[in-house]
């Protein structure tokens, strides 16, 4: 058996943490290519805009519209997703015409666009196929003049 000296236990802990500095190194390189750590695409454009977000909340608010958010597995595997919207006196609103987005918590490329079709007073559905069961966020909003954004936690089975 060899002696240990002063240059091997030098070599030993150079070797030690040079491995450590290259697994950080690697990790660090995956984590930053596989996720930019933005949930949104333009936050500093948001943040200018928050104002007329805040008005736009006061203004739902004031119109006291409500909805109610769904989500069912169909026997074909396809995931029928619904919004029923009313207004303070229980009638559907007027006006309305959908959009959405259907947001995975962790992986921002399985998102989905949604669009609704109104297939009662006040009741949009859409149809999703090869959606993955888990947890979702969907997000609703109005794309005609009056204000109106919804959202939800989903759990999709």
């Amino acid at each position: 058996m060899r002696k240990l000296t002063g240059r091997g236990v030098l070599l030993l802990l150079a070797g030690f943490f040079g491995v450590i500095i290259l697994t950080n190194a690697v990790f660090i390189t995956l984590a930053v290519r596989t996720f930019r750590g933005e949930d949104e695409a333009r936050p500093y454009l948001q943040g200018v805009a928050y104002n007329h977000t805040l008005s736009r909340r006061a203004e739902q608010s004031r119109l006291g519209w409500r909805a109610s958010i769904a989500d069912r597995r169909l026997p074909s595997g396809k995931v029928l997703l619904t919004v029923d919207v009313t207004q303070p006196d229980g009638e559907p609103p007027q006006g309305l015409a959908l959009v959405g987005e259907l947001r995975h918590p962790a992986d921002e490329h399985r998102d989905r666009a949604l669009r609704f079709a109104e297939t009662a007073p006040g009741h949009f559905e859409t149809v999703l196929r090869d959606l993955a069961p888990g947890r979702w966020r969907m997000l609703v909003s109005n794309r005609l003049k009056k204000p109106f954004q919804a959202e939800k936690r989903l759990w999709v089975p």
